[in-house]
């Protein structure tokens, strides 16, 4: 008698702990949490004297969810059916690693109930939200895998209990059938959920990105175009301060070679290759310069279907801006961007002067949140590292001379023949 009321109690505290988890609200003990407890009760006395349906349970743990936690029932009814399938999931797998370390559990079914429920009350007690998010990439990343893996258990789970155990009653096996489908359902919709929202703040994301760098490509063609009035002022002038014809010539042939240089990245307008990656290199390029950097770059036209042009800009920008932040105390600045392309291969690289890197330092790029700069930094690389991930390649760091000096080189080289990237 008293080991069910302990496993009765333990069950309720688990339910309600969950329920609030998921809703993100705090468990505030009063009156009405007793009076709450004790309707609760008085149903499983019905249930267990009357053969009363445990669907009123059901019903009044969702009435308990609307008017003690959620402020709509749209809101109710998401914190209710995720309790519903995370506690019993829970339960199941429990089960199963506590009848796999006590022999004839079946025999001490109270016992291992009451277990069970405390574990899961500890569970949720030390569970975090962050968790949650990291929990989501994985089954979103394999979540073929976890469908089906999910669908084993409870088919093991279901027949352990059933066939080896004894505890489940034929009339309740409709009810079981019935449940895990719900279960898959919800499990299919949330992951749905998941990626559409993920899909959404990737474009998002992506728009600002985008408008950004139409922007800054905007501003700086108008100012080049300013500059440009002014260019030809001074050519035309010149021959009013200059009266020798072959000194003329020699300074129009300077004057025209600057400006040529100045503007050597209007070259990148003339690529047939994705316009928002042109105008993402241009403006990133022409910044770089107005700060004093000097930018070389050997860009070919490239069609990379199997590439997102997302991941690309996000991983360009990421390897361009450690590059500049790296020159930032340098008196030489240089940076080199190439971007090549053959049958098989896709090869993007960004090199700027740097001291050499022992491999030791450079391991440590990589890792989330390492930096010599301080706080806020350090996730660039890291994050670079796992769009990477995504094409099966990787970031190679080398240490190359050029011109008798160093430079850090990181380059990437995508498979562009492997199936299924992208």
């Amino acid at each position: 008698m008293i080991a069910t009321a302990v496993e009765i109690i333990t069950e309720y505290i688990s339910i309600i702990l969950c329920i609030h988890k998921i809703a993100r609200k705090r468990i505030r003990i009063s009156w009405q949490s007793l009076l709450y407890f004790v309707c609760y009760m008085i149903l499983i006395y019905l249930r267990e004297k009357y053969g009363l349906s445990r669907l009123f349970l059901y019903a009044y743990l969702f009435v308990y969810t609307r008017i003690r936690v959620a402020d709509t029932w749209k809101f109710a009814i998401k914190a209710y059916a995720i309790t519903m399938c995370v506690v019993p999931i829970l339960q199941l797998f429990l089960y199963g690693v506590v009848s796999d370390i006590i022999q004839d559990a079946s025999s001490v079914y109270l016992a291992v109930a009451i277990i069970i429920n405390i574990l899961i009350i500890i569970f949720l007690f030390v569970w975090k939200e962050t968790y949650l998010s990291a929990l989501t990439d994985v089954i979103i990343r394999f979540k073929k895998v976890v469908f089906l893996g999910l669908v084993l258990f409870l088919l093991k789970s279901i027949i352990t209990y059933y066939l080896e155990f004894k505890l489940i009653d034929s009339h309740y096996m409709g009810e079981i059938v019935v449940f895990f489908l719900i279960v898959a359902l919800i499990l299919i919709l949330w992951m749905n959920s998941e990626i559409e929202k993920r899909h959404k703040a990737e474009e998002l994301r992506t728009y600002q990105l985008y408008t950004e760098t139409f922007e800054d490509a905007v501003a700086a063609i108008r100012m080049k175009q300013h500059e440009f009035d002014n260019h030809i002022s001074a050519i035309k002038c010149m021959q009013y301060t200059i009266h020798d014809p072959e000194k003329l010539i020699e300074e129009q042939d300077k004057y025209c070679d600057k400006i040529l240089h100045d503007n050597k990245f209007n070259k990148l307008l003339k690529l047939k290759t994705s316009p928002i990656l042109i105008g993402y290199l241009y403006s990133k390029f022409t910044t770089a310069s107005a700060h004093g950097i000097n930018v070389e770059y050997e860009i070919q036209d490239i069609n990379i279907e199997k590439i997102s042009i997302n991941d690309l800009i996000e991983i360009l920008g990421i390897l361009f801006d450690n590059a500049v932040e790296a020159l930032e105390y340098v008196d030489d600045k240089e940076i080199e961007v190439k971007l090549m392309q053959t049958d098989d291969r896709f090869v993007v690289s960004v090199a700027n002067k740097s001291d050499r890197k022992t491999n030791s330092e450079i391991e440590k790029f990589f890792e989330y949140g390492y930096s010599t700069k301080g706080d806020g930094h350090g996730v660039g690389l890291h994050r670079a590292n796992m769009l990477v991930k995504k094409y099966k390649a990787c970031i190679q760091v080398e240490n190359i001379l050029k011109y008798g000096e160093n430079y850090l080189c990181f380059k990437i080289a995508f498979d562009l023949k492997i199936k299924g990237i992208a």
